[in-house]
């Protein structure tokens, strides 16, 4: 049997996850994932002796700070900056820097796929209403991706997983 622990990162990888989907099929993410990285978060630290809260506290304080001022740029979502903040509540200061570089990493990429999958639909004569809205030049880019395969990379090694 899995520790409560192990329980609790599962859980939190499994909101980053139904967050990537949800922003893939509607361009949104709940906040109620972003909420439930947060309980679960402070669950795991109650049940887990010397756990840094001064980090891990200041890591959310940071994220959120930093993301109002990136989402009133409109350089990204409110969805996204809350993922990213409810993540931020498990990585720490310590893991923030990797997380993030991760993430910046895989949203780059995403970026490059996304650009050249919606050049290659605008040049078969479909018209854009057509495709489906991911494919769509003047889609939003489904940040959450990155977000999640960001985390991921930072949780193989960092999270209480199995």
């Amino acid at each position: 049997m899995l520790p409560i622990t192990s329980v609790l990162a599962i859980a939190a990888l499994a909101c980053v996850v139904a967050g990537m989907v949800t922003d893939l099929v509607r361009f949104e993410i709940p906040d109620g994932l972003s909420i439930a990285l947060l309980v679960l978060a402070t669950a795991y630290g109650l049940l887990t002796p010397g756990f840094g809260w001064l980090s891990h506290v200041g890591a959310v304080a940071l994220v959120f700070g930093a993301g109002l001022f990136i989402f009133s740029r409109g350089w990204m979502g409110g969805g996204d900056i809350k993922l990213l903040t409810g993540i931020a509540a498990w990585t720490g200061l310590e893991g923030l820097v990797m997380q993030l570089t991760a993430t910046a990493l895989a949203g780059g990429g995403l970026a490059i796929v996304l650009m050249m999958a919606r050049g290659i639909f605008g040049t078969i004569g479909t018209e854009p209403e057509q495709l489906p809205k991911l494919f769509r030049r003047d889609s939003p880019l489904p940040y959450a991706v990155a977000i999640a395969l960001g985390t991921c990379w930072w949780a193989r090694s960092a999270w209480p997983i199995g």
